[in-house]
């Protein structure tokens, strides 16, 4: 207490000159151990006792004395020195932490007091109800007597170091005599635990700071390896090593799954090993890391691979990636970090000990490499098993400690082999960094190879694209010249693709194309290259070849394949394939020439019917320019007026009377030429300017129909065939309604044809369609009928007037008798179906009289007229009452 002119009396200058040393001590010092020793020896001094000793738990609850202040001889020294956990019974931890409590014993007296310090008091916690001045004297239990007795101990002051909420340790003096201590002395000491607790807390941050800079110069050493020019493999070897060796590990392995380009599994060690090479690919390893087959083998799809890469590189790079800090242990739940302890022990772990058994491994902490669902591989860090070694304050046994205490506390050396060593938070936390880095950086380089690769590849098929066949070609050129080798270049083309495309849809068509380019594989030899060129072509590299028989065999082995049935969303189905085939040097010494080539070789086999092969030949290329500029001419026909339109009648087999007139194109170039149909539809059709061609074809005839009723013509229909392109427009009605506005012409007098094949592409778009079409009033046919596929079903569903029977049965009906029993079923087929038949490229008396026989109601053919220009139509058409009476 102060004086009565304000000075502190000797006692309270004493106490405060105390804690002014101990905290100027603790100020001016980091290291705790200083700290420690300077507690202990200042409190020593205050109190003037034998011994003071600072005692620091472990997480097992055992206790280590880590500082010690001693006077003379009367005590021993017990630093060092290990004391086991039952020594303090859980009830005194918890009054220690929750109360702070105080204990003093008086060894002589049989008596402890219980002290505790003002406002520091948790009824809620403790259970008991205390007064913040409360102290309570009880006896002691025989036991602890004994127990200090044994120590040489008369006195003794326990006080509690707490931290962060636990019970980090306690300050204990001992005196050989018995002892009071004053309410000053226990305040002081109070007030000396608190700083010490803010001591403790000061170094623990000060180390984790220090750990945290390890951690990060660690990392930055890795991610400067990660972007040094050095070769991959060595990168990640050198990697691995810094890992192991940051982790005080004995051994590692770094695992890198295969990928989705055909990359192998890369396994990269350090250290000490176990038996086992193919460890990361055993189902046990995988199950403790909680992550399937498919994930650790190749799981993901190019898309795929980008885009959660590069949503985690952006994530990392970009904004920082926040880690999970759990550890799983004994789980297989998808974990980020799997901990094994002792693997002897690790239950899960089992299957795999044998493969450890002829090492000192002991301890194993695996890191995925992963994120979200995305696993590339995994990073394994071994420790050995180590000896370790305590000093404990006597002697004791778990067994006899509940009944008796030691006698002795003479230091006993306990000596532990084949320990396992923990893994530390802080090193989980580094390991676990370590994996997100070299997740980063693999799946950085898969990206950037999936990129590339997808510059170079079909994303489809896998194929290499025309950019990396037309680089191959050139390479393989270059190395055939040098060694004077033959070289072939195949182009192929699927026939009939777009009908695939068309009926079933694209998805059906992209199967296709899949499973053509497996087909392709199985045909070729290793040395051979298949690209997918573009669309339904591919390319196919054949060098190195003795003679061209070798290229014509591998051409010959490709049809054969197509031979059989493709399956497509359950339909089978029949593909063939068309197959130009150039030779470097004979035909080109560049990629380009035998390309081109190669490709005007695979049309003129679609010329001669598809389902072959044909090897260049130099007229080819004049045929090849002819199409060119016949495409190029095409073009420009409609704008410049070239085409034009002849009708060809047809007559009512009953009477003989002029029903209708088919509108038939073609194409006049100049006042001599008359190109075919059959020489520009076909290229129409490819060009897509059949739409357009079309349009000007039903525009043009139903304008001349009009014009034939205007001068005084008995009405009669003009026919008119539809593309496949123009009936499958989304527009098709409204263009014929519009059309029909426009020349006048009364629907009734229109006959739309549609090939029996157009029509069975897309049954309900068919129906739909001529539905609209037979609602505005218009005679709907079916042409070339008997050529299709059509079904009786499907046909008496189909809202068509007539069926027209295809030319080819009419030509040979004296050379083929079955084509007889053919247009005689066909006849009373659409007779029964309410239909009218047409019968085209009628010829001859007989056939005429046959037809007529059969009841067939109309014919047109050569017998009848030739197809006529729109002068000569005409005049037949004033005429026709001639033909009526030969008829």
């Amino acid at each position: 207490m102060k004086t009565k002119k304000g000075r502190l009396n000797q006692p309270e200058l004493q106490s405060e000159d105390l804690i002014n040393r101990i905290v100027n001590r603790i100020r001016q010092s980091l290291k705790l151990e200083e700290i420690l020793m300077t507690t202990a020896r200042e409190v020593q001094s205050l109190l003037q006792v034998a011994r003071v000793k600072i005692y620091r738990f472990s997480s097992d609850g055992s206790g280590e004395v880590i500082a010690e202040s001693l006077v003379g001889n009367s005590l021993p020294s017990l630093l060092g020195l290990h004391f086991p956990a039952s020594d303090i019974p859980p009830m005194a931890r918890t009054m220690f932490l929750k109360a702070r409590q105080r204990v003093i014993v008086d060894v002589v007296a049989s008596r402890k007091t219980l002290n505790y310090p003002e406002n520091y008091l948790d009824y809620s916690l403790t259970d008991v109800n205390l007064t913040t001045s409360e102290i309570r004297h009880l006896p002691v239990d025989p036991c602890h007597l004994k127990y200090l007795s044994a120590m040489g101990v008369a006195s003794s002051l326990a006080v509690p170091i707490l931290h962060e909420q636990n019970l980090w340790g306690l300050l204990v003096a001992h005196d050989i005599k018995s002892r009071h201590y004053c309410d000053r002395e226990l305040k002081i000491v109070q007030l000396l635990m608190d700083h010490l607790s803010i001591a403790i807390a000061q170094a623990s941050l000060l180390n984790a700071a220090r750990q945290q800079a390890t951690q990060e110069a660690t990392l930055n050493k890795i991610s400067r390896l990660l972007h040094s020019p050095l070769k991959l493999a060595d990168i990640r070897q050198t990697i691995l090593q810094v890992t192991v060796e940051a982790l005080q590990g004995s051994g590692g392995r770094l695992y890198i799954n295969a990928d989705h380009l055909g990359n192998l599994a890369q396994l990269y060690t350090y250290g000490e090993q176990p038996i086992s090479a193919q460890l990361e690919e055993t189902n046990c390893w995988q199950q403790l890391l909680g992550i399937s087959s498919e994930y650790f083998l190749i799981q993901n799809t190019a898309e795929a691979v980008v885009n959660e890469a590069w949503e985690l590189i952006t994530c990392s790079y970009d904004k920082g990636v926040t880690l999970p800090d759990q550890v799983v242990k004994s789980s297989i739940t998808n974990p980020r970090l799997y901990n094994i302890e002792d693997l002897y022990i690790e239950p899960q772990f089992q299957p795999l000990v044998s493969k450890f058994a002829p090492t000192r491994i002991r301890s194993i902490l695996i890191v995925p490499l992963q994120y979200q669902n995305q696993c590339v591989g995994c990073l394994s860090i071994f420790r050995n098993e180590i000896e370790t070694e305590k000093l404990w304050a006597g002697r004791w046994h778990q067994d006899d400690r509940n009944n008796m205490p030691r006698r002795s506390f003479e230091i006993w050396r306990e000596i532990k082999q084949g320990q396992a060593q923990a893994w530390q938070p802080e090193e989980i936390r580094l390991a676990d960094a370590l994996g997100t880095h070299l997740y980063l950086t693999v799946m950085q380089k898969r990206v950037e190879e999936t990129l590339r690769h997808q510059s170079l590849h079909d994303q489809l098929t896998g194929l290499p694209n025309r950019l990396l066949f037309h680089n191959l070609l050139t390479l393989a050129l270059a190395r055939a010249e040098h060694h004077g080798q033959l070289l072939g270049v195949m182009f192929l083309d699927l026939d009939r693709f777009k009908l695939v495309n068309d009926t079933l849809g694209h998805a059906a068509g992209d199967l296709l194309l899949q499973q053509t380019a497996q087909r392709l594989a199985y045909c070729l030899r290793t040395e051979d290259t298949i690209a997918r060129w573009a669309g339904d072509e591919f390319t196919i590299l054949v060098p190195n070849l003795s003679s061209t028989e070798q290229a014509i065999n591998i051409a010959q082995r490709i049809l054969r394949a197509f031979d059989e049935p493709f399956y497509l969303e359950g339909q089978e189905l029949y593909i063939k394939s068309s197959i130009g085939i150039a030779f470097a040097p004979y035909d080109g010494l560049d990629a380009e020439t035998l390309l081109k080539n190669a490709d005007i070789a695979m049309y003129r086999t679609k010329q001669q019917g598809k389902n072959n092969y044909q090897l260049y030949a130099p007229s080819m290329n004049t045929k090849a320019l002819e199409r060119l500029t016949l495409e190029n001419n095409l073009y420009k026909a409609l704008k410049r007026g070239e085409f034009l339109l002849h009708y060809q009648p047809q007559i009512d087999l009953n009477t003989g009377q002029i029903v209708g007139m088919e509108a038939l194109i073609r194409w006049q170039r100049d006042e001599v030429e008359l190109i075919s149909p059959a020489q520009f539809i076909p290229l129409a059709e490819e060009t897509g300017l059949i739409v357009a061609i079309g349009e000007w074809v039903l525009q043009t005839a139903c304008t001349q129909n009009r014009a034939w009723q205007l001068a005084g013509l008995p009405p009669l229909r003009v026919a008119i065939n539809l593309s496949a392109c123009q009936f499958q427009q989304g527009n098709l009605v409204q263009i014929v309604r519009q059309i029909l506005q426009q020349t006048g012409l009364d629907p009734q007098y229109l006959e739309l044809e549609i090939t029996e094949s157009i029509a069975m592409q897309d049954i309900n778009l068919t129906i739909t369609v001529l539905k609209e079409l037979k609602a505005m009033g218009i005679y709907i046919s079916i042409d070339d009928f008997g050529t299709g596929y059509s079904s009786l079903s499907t046909l008496r569903d189909f809202p068509v007037d007539a069926l027209k029977i295809d030319q080819s049965f009419i030509r040979e009906l004296w050379t083929h008798s079955s084509n007889k029993a053919i247009v005689k079923s066909v006849i009373a087929l659409g007779h029964g179906l309410g239909l009218k038949l047409i019968a085209e490229g009628v010829e001859t008396t007989e056939q005429l009289q046959f037809l007529r026989s059969l009841g067939c109601d109309v014919a047109q053919g050569y017998f009848i007229s030739r197809p006529l220009s729109t002068e000569a139509a005409t005049q037949f058409g004033f005429v026709s009452q001639i033909f009526e009476q030969r008829f």
